[in-house]
């Protein structure tokens, strides 16, 4: 029951961390998207008007209590619903990562100092594969993905979003979400191949 405690512990860190990590990362990820695809022009304002509501949509997203307030964007009810919906899973991260993240560090650095991170490696062996996986699937149809995403994640229709009602969705391209997706991807196989690598050699301590 320790060794099955530990591993959710540490599974529960490692995704949750992955997930706020990409969070956090999309600041710096979304004025490349204004760049790129003019996403200023597409909104009729500017670059850095544009940037400083989605830092007031990441804020709400973030902080509890924060109201969906966007200052250069109208929205429908089912709009702001689906952004209510996307609040509580970033919230459920942070909320999991904060809790998880000292006992897993203080985990982690017991298995290093004792030269036993090769218990980490089969679980990350198996880790490493659902990345591969799904960026396969992302490479092929990355809309299917997305599609089956929202479709366990959600249980209503909200994140259909129309532009003529909801305009934000014009400024929020395919493109973006891929990206967040693949940042996502590569931190989790990050965390994997780190438990791997340093598992192997410990392993060859023994």
């Amino acid at each position: 029951m320790k060794k099955l405690g530990q591993s959710i512990l540490l599974w529960l860190f490692v995704i949750s961390g992955a997930v706020w990590g990409t969070v956090l990362l999309t600041y710096a990820l979304y004025p490349v998207f204004i760049h790129l695809a003019h996403l200023g022009t597409v909104a009729n304002m500017s670059a850095g008007r544009l940037y400083h509501n989605y830092l007031r949509l990441m804020a709400y997203l973030q902080v509890p209590g924060l109201s969906f307030d966007l200052p250069d964007f109208h929205w429908s009810a089912s709009g702001a619903q689906h952004f209510a919906d996307v609040k509580q899973l970033f919230i459920l991260a942070i909320v999991v990562f904060l809790v998880t993240v000292i006992p897993a560090m203080r985990l982690l650095l017991r298995l290093t100092k004792t030269h036993r991170r090769w218990l980490l490696v089969r679980q990350a062996s198996v880790g490493a594969v659902v990345p591969l996986i799904l960026g396969a699937l992302m490479a092929v149809n990355f809309d299917e993905v997305f599609i089956t995403f929202h479709h366990v994640l959600f249980r209503n229709a909200d994140w259909l979003f129309d532009p003529a009602v909801d305009p934000i969705i014009n400024v929020l391209p395919e493109g973006f979400f891929a990206a967040c997706f693949a940042l996502a991807l590569i931190l989790f196989e990050a965390a994997m191949l780190w438990a791997i690598i340093s598992g192997r050699r410990d392993a060859r301590r023994h």
